[in-house]
């Protein structure tokens, strides 16, 4: 599995909230992005605390699933209940949170997990896939009819998010599960990238640039204002599968 990524923290932000998670087992790869959210830095420690979470969870539970779906929904339950009791616990973390996209792969198979506005895609040279829905208000706004995927790019409240890792005590995860072949890519980031491109140009840029993508996605990030942290990773299969 070949897999590249990068964090950045924009040109904005004084903190870096966002964590992003490569873990790879003789087995599986298992890859996270997570954009905190929370004053006193609060943030910073739910996305670390809930992507930490998820990959503990994988290691230790892997060979008792069956369904490695079901797995990785356990799996960010499980980080939610983390964030949540943490935050109970400390004054300054109360109303913290996290967005995770997540993704464990698996031979020829793609788990992905998911709340938030942060996302997945799989790319190849036919399309580009967004695997994931983003949980927030421009995206009901987007279902309704309201406003078109390009007027969403630029609404003044396109950082509003509905779903949450760590807000409630309780959270619905959505989950799926892809088929890997051996020239897609897999694309995960936080919404300091897709508030600045859009889904062709995120397509064109890996196709062209391949693994390398990720410094193109953070310094045109950047380069269009770099409002928020930005993270990225990209994953595909080597010549060994």
């Amino acid at each position: 599995m070949l897999i590249e990524c990068r964090t950045d923290k924009g040109k904005i932000r004084d903190v870096n909230e966002d964590y992003i998670t490569v873990f790879r087992t003789n087995k599986y790869s298992l890859i996270i992005v997570a954009d905190g959210m929370g004053g006193h830095n609060a943030g910073e420690v739910a996305s670390k605390l809930a992507s930490i979470g998820i990959r503990d969870f994988v290691a230790e539970n892997f060979n008792k699933y069956e369904d490695i779906e079901e797995l990785v929904r356990d799996a960010v339950l499980n980080a939610n209940k983390i964030v949540y009791e943490k935050s109970q616990e400390n004054n300054e973390y109360i109303g913290m949170g996290t967005t995770i996209t997540c993704c464990l792969i698996y031979g020829s198979d793609l788990y992905f997990g998911h709340v938030g506005d942060s996302r997945a895609y799989v790319i190849n040279k036919n399309e580009i896939k967004k695997i994931t829905e983003d949980h927030s208000y421009v995206q009901e706004l987007v279902k309704m009819g309201s406003i078109t995927e390009n007027e969403a790019l630029a609404h003044p409240q396109r950082n509003l998010i509905t779903r949450a890792i760590g807000i409630e005590e309780y959270v619905v995860v959505d989950t799926k599960h892809e088929a890997f072949s051996i020239d897609d890519y897999i694309l995960l980031c936080t919404d300091g990238l897709t508030c600045y491109l859009n889904n062709d140009e995120i397509r064109d840029i890996v196709l062209e640039h391949g693994l390398s993508s990720v410094d193109y996605f953070i310094n045109i990030a950047n380069e269009r204002g770099g409002s928020d942290n930005i993270s990225v990773i990209v994953a595909k299969r080597g010549d060994e599968q």
